[in-house]
């Protein structure tokens, strides 16, 4: 069925005033696009948000990023490489059982252990050592001062240590979150219940419906039909439809992704510098960003970081868009002609990412490039950025969550995911994240980001914002600046 015809009848059916599950007290949420499991740790949002719902971190973030207490209520710096954290009482994972430091400590040294597959394994590398003080207190060592522990600590999910050293394989997750694990179909939907004694208060809905929507005019249809009550990645085309629509309104939020063109700099051609400079000259930016997004977002200045993030270097601009340059490039590596290629993107994880893919193709071809477009199912991807085998060029979006040590570990060999190593990136970064100097800390990262600019791993497009589309029955939800699903307060109407 086409786009059109789809839409048509998702109009119909919602000014019709008859939502299809109106009278049930579930909530319905429209992803691009799922993990291939729902085991914790890889290094994706979407993941996250998958975890975030059946198990907490030490501390939360709200919608606008802000760090808040989670199983963690307070914290002290004993010194510059030493933590205490006083954890919460009286909570209970889904199973009954207490949580204690135990789970904490467990955790952490699960995560931390180099023979266990955890993606965002980096975001807390500098642990030395956990001790258990007592039942709800712990002492965390750094093996440097390490300023982003706090952050670093949001993005890990406490496991029962019982339930992962002791329960049996392939078992679902559980934790001490706010909904309980009911159902998982991978690649189709994530069935959930409300956990009527989370710690934070049960949450006002008692079911949870994820789906997985690849298709974004499918997205939209089913939120103007009342099927879905929340669609994650509305597209630009098709914002129209839902603003104009009695059933359903935009919720958009900035977020501090940067959305990278990323080769692999291990292999032929992209190994010569040339090359990846070359497929920076050939990209019109300002033509994708005018024609494909609308203007929505913003232009990426010639390096990895958004402009609200702590590290972000503002002496440094963009390439022009100049194919001859490009040619002349492609020429002096060997490519006269050009050569073959093909490129990898998800469908819907990012605001129009086949379209830009597809704007980058035509681009490339203007030099003599010829490239294809590999869209990659959601659990495809994931087992591919597994295994570390993204193919020549991939396109990928980066966090910051407002301090470049998010974004730029991954682009050191620990990140696992840049394809690319540059010795004194690797240094500074490390000298980076184990100092509390903000002033040392920001020198670093701006030489970081010339780095970047000068080596082109990627090619730097935009800064992206994340555009979402609601039931106008909806209350008590709004998108969050790092698009995990916050989805406790929500209520219909």
């Amino acid at each position: 069925m086409r786009r059109r015809s789809i839409l048509a009848a998702a109009t119909a059916v919602a000014s019709a005033g008859t939502p299809a599950i109106a009278q049930q007290r579930q909530l319905v949420v429209g992803i691009p696009a799922f993990p291939d499991s729902l085991t914790p740790g890889f290094s994706s949002f979407t993941s996250l948000t998958m975890s975030f719902q059946t198990m907490d971190p030490m501390f939360l973030r709200d919608e606008d990023g802000k760090v808040i207490p989670g199983l963690a209520t307070e914290w002290r710096a004993a010194d510059d490489r030493t933590w205490r954290f006083r954890l919460r009482e009286n909570v209970r994972f889904h199973d009954g059982t207490p949580f204690t430091a135990e789970d904490v400590k467990g955790t952490i040294d699960y995560v931390l252990d180099p023979r266990s597959v955890y993606g965002t394994r980096n975001r807390i590398a500098g642990i030395e050592s956990v001790s258990i003080i007592g039942p709800h207190e712990v002492e965390v060592r750094t093996a440097a001062p390490f300023p982003t522990l706090i952050n670093g600590l949001s993005d890990i999910p406490i496991e029962s240590q019982h339930y992962r050293t002791s329960g049996p394989a392939g078992r679902p997750p559980m934790g001490t979150g706010p909904w309980r694990y009911a159902r998982w179909v991978a690649g189709d939907r994530y069935e959930l219940t409300a956990n009527a004694d989370y710690w934070g208060g049960a949450p006002r809905i008692e079911r949870l419906l994820l789906r997985q929507i690849p298709e974004a005019s499918t997205r939209v249809a089913s939120l103007l039909a009342g099927e879905t009550h929340i669609i994650q990645e509305v597209p630009i085309d098709l914002i129209p439809r839902v603003r104009n629509s009695r059933a359903a309104e935009i919720a958009s939020v900035e977020t501090s992704v940067g959305l990278v063109l990323t080769f692999d700099a291990t292999k032929p051609p992209f190994n010569d510098r040339r090359v990846r400079l070359a497929m920076d000259y050939a990209v019109d930016r300002q033509q994708i960003l005018d024609q494909i997004l609308g203007g929505q977002g913003s232009l990426l200045q010639g390096q990895l970081l958004t402009a609200n993030t702590f590290g972000f270097n503002p002496n440094i601009r963009p390439r022009p868009y100049d194919p001859a340059m490009a040619r002349r490039l492609l020429a002096e590596a060997g490519y006269p002609r050009g050569f073959t290629t093909t490129i990898a993107t998800r469908s819907g994880r990012y605001l129009s990412d086949v379209d830009i893919t597809n704007a980058l193709v035509g681009m490339f071809q203007e030099v003599g490039v010829r490239a294809t477009v590999n869209v990659m199912e959601g659990g495809v991807w994931a087992r591919q950025a597994t295994a570390g085998d993204m193919g020549p060029a991939h396109l990928v979006g980066w966090f910051s969550l407002g301090d470049a040590d998010f974004a730029t570990v991954w682009f050191t060999r620990g990140g696992q995911r840049a394809f690319w190593s540059n010795e004194e990136y690797e240094r500074l970064f490390v000298e980076a994240r184990s100092t509390v100097d903000e002033s040392r800390r920001l020198a670093a990262y701006h030489r970081m980001m010339e780095i970047l600019n000068e080596e082109a791993p990627s090619v730097f497009l935009f800064g992206l914002p994340s555009i979402n589309g609601k039931s106008r029955r909806l209350t008590g939800w709004r998108p969050s600046s790092d698009t995990i699903l916050r989805l406790t307060r929500a209520e219909l109407n």
